[in-house]
């Protein structure tokens, strides 16, 4: 079966979801349902480009920081829009999380990269990179719960898995499924419809708008809040 989607296609999907989902929560439609299960498709589909990122950059700390500053930056909106607040600590932006995130590929890289200059037997690889690997993952994604960023342990999680199971996409579509049914709820169970896109990712850029989707994040959340102020 061809593989028809770009890196531009998955993100142009991934961003109409998520307006979609955003509206549901936003306006409480009658349709609210629906809009919040389509919504779940955006994630797994952000997360999954992140690593694509993680691999492709040329610059880990400037990746990290690009999206740090527009985790902040995009907080007061997001908190105000859906909390009613211009600081609410119990929630925290999606762009927190995939920071989160980005940080955690590169501590399983480092640790790997460790391992293997002190630890020489296959055995022992066998063994101690996998519990290190968990150890990484598990310590980020209880940071994730703690801060209260969108998604925490499932979240670090997701986007753990579709690093290091990159190349089978059996074992990515297994991982993460398993770990969705596990530590999801029901709703997010329709979040794995969004691996059937994720197949069908052809490994090219497509068209090149970055800073378009960098800006979309706060700016659509703008809109809505505005939207919603102005008939409400």
């Amino acid at each position: 079966m061809k593989k028809c989607l770009s890196n531009f296609d998955l993100k142009l999907i991934a961003i109409i979801t998520m307006t979609i989902d955003h509206i549901g929560v936003v306006f409480g439609t009658i349709f609210y349902n629906f809009l919040r299960a389509v919504g779940r498709l955006s994630f797994p589909i952000f997360a999954y480009l992140l690593t694509e990122g993680y691999v492709h950059t040329k610059s880990f700390i400037k990746y990290f920081l690009r999206l740090l500053v527009l985790a902040i930056a995009s907080e007061v909106i997001y908190d105000y829009v859906f909390f009613d607040s211009f600081i609410y600590l119990r929630a925290n932006n999606i762009f927190f999380t995939l920071a989160l995130g980005l940080l955690t590929l590169f501590l399983l890289d480092k640790s790997k990269v460790l391992i293997n200059k002190y630890f020489k037997e296959k055995m022992d690889l066998v063994i101690i990179l996998p519990v290190t690997y968990f150890l990484i993952i598990i310590i980020m994604g209880l940071i994730g719960e703690f801060l209260c960023f969108s998604y925490g342990m499932l979240g670090i999680f997701v986007i753990s898995f579709f690093y290091l199971f990159k190349e089978n996409f059996y074992l990515l579509f297994l991982s993460v499924s398993l770990i969705t049914l596990v530590l999801g709820e029901g709703m997010q169970y329709f979040s794995l419809f969004s691996l059937i896109l994720i197949y069908f990712y052809n490994n090219k850029l497509g068209k090149s708008c970055k800073m378009f989707f960098y800006l979309y994040y706060p700016l659509h959340i703008l809109v809505l809040g505005l939207i919603k102020m102005l008939i409400g």
